[in-house]
């Protein structure tokens, strides 16, 4: 069965239950089960200031691989808002197409207009993030201070050599990848990369987010 309905986005039909396996309907109101006609939304990741995430399988593909979908959410309903989201979330994706080819950085998959809404799909990294393995773990020695240090500056070091600056640095955007255990910096929604032009950036945020 589909996991319920998500109510973080009621406007979008991200979650639907009670269908058979296969089902490209909803056999309850009739909408569409698949995001885009391909993503079948698992579960909900997370929320933030002016989105939420959430992990989907890509059913066009063989094997049906785990991808990340995020959903760009204006806080406001002004007319001039939704012109301010589709400017935000051009830059993003943008940025995320030059800078996602770096090993540690989570590639840019697909991103579409879906309904006057907005989705950025991006590859799914398996791990913790940094603060779950704090919690788990206890605090960082002086050691390993050092070491997630020599880690994590050459990831930002590539993307300030990219004009970007990622503007959301902390422990829940940091993931260990279960994979290779390395660290993966995930979440552009703050990203910013004309410099210059901080004023604009700031207006648009504050415009869009509940910050």
């Amino acid at each position: 069965r589909r996991p319920p309905r998500s109510t973080l986005f009621p406007s979008t039909t991200l979650f639907r239950s009670e269908n058979p396996e296969g089902a490209e309907v909803c056999q309850t109101c009739g909408a569409k089960l698949l995001l885009n006609d391909r993503y079948h939304v698992m579960r909900a990741l997370g929320q933030g200031g002016f989105g939420a995430t959430f992990l989907a399988a890509d059913t066009s593909l063989p094997g049906e691989p785990q991808c990340v979908i995020k959903q760009l959410r204006p806080a406001t309903t002004a007319p001039h808002a939704f012109e301010m989201a589709r400017n935000l979330f051009m830059r993003e994706a943008k940025t995320l197409g030059k800078i996602g080819n770096h090993p540690q950085i989570p590639q840019l998959l697909n991103f579409f207009e879906c309904n006057q809404e907005f989705y950025l799909v991006q590859e799914f990294v398996d791990g913790l993030t940094l603060k779950a393995e704090v919690k788990k773990n206890g605090p960082y020695s002086e050691a390993t201070t050092r070491q997630f240090l020599s880690e994590a500056l050459p990831i930002l070091e590539y993307v300030h050599s990219s004009k970007v600056i990622h503007r959301d640095i902390k422990p829940d955007n940091l993931i260990r990848r279960e994979q290779d255990k390395r660290l993966v910096l995930i979440d552009f929604g703050a990203v910013k990369d004309q410099v210059s032009r901080s004023e604009e950036h700031t207006s648009e945020l504050q415009s869009l987010t509940n910050l």
